[in-house]
Parts: structure tokens; sequence; C-alpha cells
């Protein structure tokens, strides 16, 4: 667990992640925190090589530290800065993302994503997504098209961190007590109303739920098709003991 004390206000992070079926596990997380903000990161390397499971990491790391600083947006495009290049790799290493970024002092968390990562809040027992996925299954469902058709689309990603930019990435401003970051191994086997429960039923220890919900999503894969990487991240943000 990471735990930073800002003026007024304790927040508190926690993470857990599980390979799933796959080769490696190219899911990654990554938390910095400043004297003002903190900012966690959750990348989705797309593929299951070491090459992208390295690059994962090194993405959450920098979108972590420059989104701390300088928003959700930048981290995202210091993400994008470092994979947009041409360079030696072929193909070249590619990933989907959500940052989230606390502001104590306006005790709010500002949100940004491109790709099928999610954000959710919990306050009280009811469950909020903040984010749609980018993925063409999501646009055939906005034209009309039959869900049984829209579901054969949802691994087509329309937006990736390699093709960011400032146009394709939404912002939400969010005012709660817990926010969740999952990755598409979580959300895709759980129901909203599952996340709901199991984000309800540990209130406090941050660890503890995203190990929770880690072990829900690894329960609730299907028999016989390997799972996919799986990770949770939760923020819980609460006035500071005095």
């Amino acid at each position: 667990m990471f735990q930073f004390e800002h003026q007024a206000m304790t927040i508190r992070v926690g993470t857990d992640t599980a390979i799933g079926g796959r080769s490696h596990n190219c899911d990654a997380a990554a938390v910095h925190s400043t004297a003002t903000t903190t900012a966690a990161a959750l990348i989705d390397g797309i593929g299951s090589t070491p090459e992208v499971q390295h690059t994962a990491a090194l993405l959450a790391e920098v979108a972590a530290r420059v989104a701390a600083r300088r928003g959700p947006v930048a981290g995202l495009l210091a993400a994008h800065d470092l994979i947009s290049g041409p360079g030696p790799e072929s193909p070249k290493p590619n990933a989907v993302g959500a940052v989230a970024v606390v502001y104590p002092s306006d005790r709010a968390t500002v949100i940004a994503h491109v790709g099928d990562c999610r954000v959710y809040s919990l306050t009280g027992a009811v469950l909020t997504r903040h984010t749609t996925d980018h993925t063409v299954g999501e646009l055939l469902r906005m034209v009309g098209v039959h869900e049984h058709h829209a579901q054969l689309h949802d691994n087509w990603v329309r937006t990736s961190i390699g093709n960011a930019a400032v146009a394709s990435i939404p912002v939400v401003d969010v005012v709660a007590d817990r926010v969740l970051l999952t990755s598409d191994g979580i959300h895709k086997v759980l129901t909203d109303d599952q996340i709901a429960a199991v984000m309800a039923a540990f209130p406090e220890d941050v660890d503890q739920l995203a190990c929770e919900l880690v072990a829900a999503a690894l329960d609730a894969a299907p028999e016989g098709e390997p799972a996919d990487n799986m990770t949770a991240v939760v923020l819980h943000v609460q006035e500071a003991q005095r």
C-alpha cells in the first residue's frame, strides 16, 4: 500500500495484478506523489511478449510521474512520446491506459484514459463508471448495432497510447472517496454489480480490495479460455486524522 499525507487529506493507494493464462503479465501500475497531488497510472500492454511487458512498466512509471506534475492528459501524452517515434522494434510495443490524479485541495480526482481500461468510483453503495471503452464494439453499440454483433468487436481498440492525441483523450472530474482503475481482464469477466459488491465489502483496506477484485476475476474467468492479465488500482481519499 502507498500512503501519502497532504494538507487535510490522506490518500491511500492499493494495487494488485495477476498474469492469468498469458505467457507474460503486460499490465503495469505505478503511483507517484508530489507535495500537492497523487497520481496513479494503469497500463495494459497490447500483446504478450517480454518487450511489451518491459514497455508497459516504463509507460506506467512515466505516465504517473508526469501526471502528478502536469495532469493526467500530459501523463498519457508523455507515455505516447516514448513509443510513437521510429525505432527498431517490429512490431512496435503499444498499450492502452488510464491515469487518475487526486488534487486534495479540491478534493477531486481528474481522470484521463485511452483504450479499454476503465475507471469507476463508489459513493455509498452506488458504483459509477466514468469511462467509455474506445473499442469498435462500443462504437457499434452507440449506433444501434445488436449486442451480439457488437461483442464480436470488443477486442478491437480504436485508440491507444501509440496513437493518442489531445483530442482523443477524454477527461472527467470525479469527487468520491474511492476511485478504481481496472484493466479489461477484470471488467470483462465481472459485471458492474459484482465490482460494486466487492468494493462495498472492503471499504477501508485498499490493498485487500485490489486483491479481492483480482481474485474475483480469476474465479469468474470462463473455463477453458486463457484468462487475460488482470490489474486493479484503488485510490482512497479521506480527511487526515487530527
